[in-house]
């Protein structure tokens, strides 16, 4: 969809609608038809041919894509049991579920570079080199949405030591209201898109435009910040006067920030909130709410959940697009599939029960069968505009997008090669003078034959190889929590890690090398821990890595009868690591495919 620049408000009140003069012409051509079926002076109407009926003409459906902050992630880690993100899935569910010629995809900036004061921040030239891969990979991506795309800055784009020039070296259609500082770089303050119609002509316009919250953080980093509603509020009436039909306005902020957009700006459609706060949130976003005037759309952050908004447009709508306060919203498909569920798990439960009551469970049932109904027949919207709302995860189950596929393969080959040349020989420094250095698990098994044949059969005994398959063994987002002693003092490095695949004994009970030549040197004088405390798990086992961590269940498959036998007994009978995990994969309908 071709973007408009933007345009003085008084020339825009000037120029004529394309839908106004369609329906001036449609106007003035059922007035000459009206005529011609008058016939000669006094005569009379002419014979006319019985009307035929006449199908109405087809809605226009409209898709509006709002992502949060991405921050440089182009794949999820892949631990979880439903990981979400990959440029392979976003793109390939845009190209498979949404119409090109009617789309609009909207960021509000972080797309680019990681929190710097995230897990994923770059901690040195290697990890930048990294970080600056992973964004020329997402540019490239999103720059071929063309006109179907506007972004916004975010602080932490410019975060990097690139700092402004990141956004030259990786140039998108971007807007930001409340800062002209990137008008060189092409920053608008605001963007209008046109959307044909079904005869190819533009229909509606779609106006968007951002502010970015004026925390002191982004102040540094972006220099002052008008207020954020002074700022939407003369973009939002700019549009408006230009001929925008639908505005949207992204913030870059929480949603906190969000609301007080949604509650000062009247003119604002939808308020996309740019930063989730809580795990949950970063995950999955949250339900579209209506605040004043606007829907605020909280979609996930690492565009592992996107919020899907479909305008279903009624063609006599068009002409004067009514105002929101009149759309008729409907479910998402997913929502009713939600609710058919639930109704079924209902069902079954009261169908079960001897003493219930026949009328309820024909209530239910009646229920059940309008929905299923509905589902199958597509409920048909009957306002002018119809609106429905979706939180689309962006999972291992969608279609796959060739490029984005590509470009992953293309960034992993570039970080194994990069890598493993740059920590060639590269070593962490050795233990101080009387400290105990990392041995490997081979050494303690000289003792602890048993422990060692047990730890055989856990999930840390393939850590390193679970890398090795998807050739991310020297990423740096990866490796440390793969193996043994990873830069700590005589342990082990990106590339040296011979010994210390895995993650073996010493991860867990602490450098052995003083044990192992005293065996009578034990505790935390010389190295060894008896137990690893929660925080040992905690280094790896984090919410966004390990979804379904349980301290005590998974200290049920670590212990057993020739390690630790003691104190798995006083665990007692429970839930073990792997069956929570076989339970978040049933949950998330199996595991993803081995192979994009």
């Amino acid at each position: 969809m071709p973007i408009s620049p933007p345009r003085a408000a008084g020339l825009a009140a000037l120029r004529p609608r394309p839908r106004a003069l369609a329906g001036l012409t449609a106007l003035a051509t059922s007035a000459i038809l009206a005529c011609a079926t008058c016939g000669p002076t006094g005569a009379g109407p002419t014979k006319t041919e019985p009307e035929q009926p006449t199908t109405p003409p087809a809605r226009l459906t409209v898709d509006v894509v709002a992502f949060a902050r991405v921050m440089g992630a182009v794949a999820p880690c892949g631990c979880t049991t439903e990981p979400l993100g990959g440029l392979q899935y976003v793109f390939g569910w845009l190209g498979h579920d949404i119409d090109p010629q009617r789309r609009l995809v909207v960021e509000p900036g972080g797309l680019l570079i990681p929190d710097p004061k995230g897990p994923e921040a770059p901690r040195d030239e290697a990890g930048w080199a990294q970080s600056y891969q992973r964004a020329g990979a997402l540019q490239e991506r999103f720059a071929s949405l063309g006109d179907d795309l506007v972004g916004s800055v975010g602080a932490n784009d410019l975060s990097s030591p690139l700092a402004q020039e990141a956004l030259k070296r990786w140039p998108l259609p971007r807007v930001l209201a409340n800062s002209r500082a990137f008008d060189e770089l092409g920053v608008a303050p605001h963007r209008v898109v046109d959307v044909p119609g079904h005869d190819g002509k533009p229909a509606l316009q779609l106006g968007v435009t951002a502010v970015h919250d004026p925390s002191p953080e982004a102040v540094k980093l972006l220099g002052p910040l008008e207020p954020m509603t002074n700022a939407a509020k003369r973009q939002v009436a700019a549009m408006r006067a230009a001929g925008a039909d639908v505005v949207v306005v992204l913030v870059h902020g929480t949603r906190r920030a969000a609301v007080e957009v949604a509650e000062g700006v009247p003119g604002a459609d939808f308020v996309v909130t740019g930063i989730p706060e809580g795990t949950e949130k970063a995950r999955l976003g949250a339900p579209a709410t209506r605040v004043g005037h606007a829907w605020v759309l909280e979609p996930g952050d690492q565009a592992q959940t996107l919020t899907h908004v479909r305008l279903s447009i009624d063609p006599a709508a068009l002409a004067a697009l009514p105002s929101n306060d009149t759309w008729q919203v409907q479910q998402s498909q997913e929502a009713q599939a939600k609710e058919l569920e639930r109704l079924d798990a209902r069902l079954t439960k009261f169908r079960a029960d001897p003493g219930a009551d026949p009328a309820y469970i024909a209530r239910l049932e009646q229920e059940r069968a309008g929905l299923a109904a509905a589902i199958a027949g597509g409920a048909a919207p009957t306002a002018g505009v119809a609106v429905t709302f979706e939180q689309q995860k962006i999972t291992c189950k969608l279609p796959v997008d060739k490029a984005g596929a590509e470009a992953l393969r293309n960034y992993d080959a570039w970080v194994a090669t990069q890598n493993q040349q740059r920590f060639a020989g590269v070593k962490p420094p050795p233990p101080a003078k009387g400290q105990p250095s990392y041995i490997g698990g081979e050494q303690c098994a000289a003792c602890h034959d048993a422990a060692e044949r047990h730890w055989d059969t856990t999930r840390h005994a393939g850590a390193y190889e679970t890398l090795v398959k998807v050739n991310k063994q020297f990423d740096l987002s990866c490796v440390g929590c793969h193996v043994t002693g990873f830069r700590q003092p005589g342990g082990s490095e990106v590339v040296e890690v011979a010994g210390l695949e895995d993650v073996q004994c010493e991860v867990c009970h602490g450098p052995g090398s003083i044990h192992a030549e005293t065996p009578e040197k034990a505790g935390k004088a010389f190295g060894i821990r008896r137990e690893a405390a929660v925080d040992v798990c905690l280094q790896c086992h984090t919410s966004e890595h390990s979804d379904t961590f349980n301290y005590e269940a998974y200290l049920r498959d670590v212990l057993g009868a020739d390690h630790g036998a003691g104190r798995r007994a006083l665990l007692g009978d429970g839930p073990t690591g792997r069956e929570l995990r076989a339970a978040g994969l049933e949950k998330a309908g199996g595991a993803c495919p081995k192979a994009m």
